[in-house]
C-alpha cells in the first residue's frame, strides 16, 4: 500500500491548464488533446486536487483568471488545490535571488506578479514537481530561443525537472 505522504505533489503552471483546453492561441486552435484525453487528464487532475497532490499558487490562479476562468473554477472547486506560500526572509530572499539571475522570468512590464519564479521557489523549497507545458532552450527552435523558462532555471539550479502535461498523464495511467 502506498502512503498519500509519499506520493508526488504538483505545482501546477497555467500553461497546461490552458493548453488542455485549446485557450493557448488566438483565435483558439483545436487542442493538443482529443476529447476522450482532456476528459481522462481533467479526471486525473480533479483526482491530484481533491487529494492534496496538485497546488495552484497566487499568481497562477492569477493568470488562470484571465486566461482560463473555467478551468480555475474547475480546480478551485477542491480547496486542497489552493496553496498560499508563506513570504518569510528566506523565500523572499530566494525569489529575489531567481529574478535577479534569470530576468526572463520577470515581465519588464505590465505590473503584475510574475509567476514562475514563485512556482520555482516554491518547487525548491517543498521538493515539489511543477507541470507546465513551457519547452527548454533546446527543445525551442532557434527563432524561438530567446528568454530563458522554466525548464532551463531547473536544469540550471539542478532542481527536480518540471512535467509538461502529456507526461505526467501517461506516468499516473491517466491515458492507456
Amino acid at each position: 500500500m502506498t502512503q498519500k505522504s509519499l506520493l508526488p505533489v504538483y505545482l501546477m503552471d497555467a500553461s497546461p491548464i490552458i493548453r488542455l483546453d485549446g485557450m493557448d492561441r488566438r483565435p483558439p486552435t483545436p487542442p493538443d488533446f482529443t476529447i476522450t484525453e482532456r476528459a481522462l487528464i481533467w479526471d486525473g487532475l480533479e483526482e491530484f486536487a481533491k487529494d492534496g497532490r496538485l497546488r495552484l499558487i497566487k499568481q497562477v490562479r492569477e493568470e488562470l483568471s484571465r486566461w482560463h476562468p473555467q478551468g480555475l473554477a474547475r480546480l478551485m472547486a477542491f480547496p486542497g488545490c489552493r496553496f498560499d506560500m508563506r513570504r518569510t526572509q528566506g523565500v523572499t530572499l530566494e525569489y529575489q535571488r531567481i529574478v535577479t539571475t534569470y530576468p526572463d522570468l520577470a515581465p519588464k512590464a505590465g505590473g503584475r506578479d510574475p509567476a514562475d519564479p514563485w512556482l520555482i521557489v516554491a518547487a525548491q523549497k517543498y521538493g515539489w514537481t511543477i507541470i507546465t507545458m513551457e519547452l527548454s532552450l533546446k527543445a525551442r527552435s532557434p527563432k524561438a530561443r530567446k528568454n530563458l523558462r522554466i525548464p532551463d532555471v531547473l536544469d540550471y539550479e539542478k532542481m527536480l525537472p518540471c512535467l509538461d502535461l502529456r507526461t505526467v498523464a501517461n506516468h499516473e495511467g491517466w491515458l492507456t
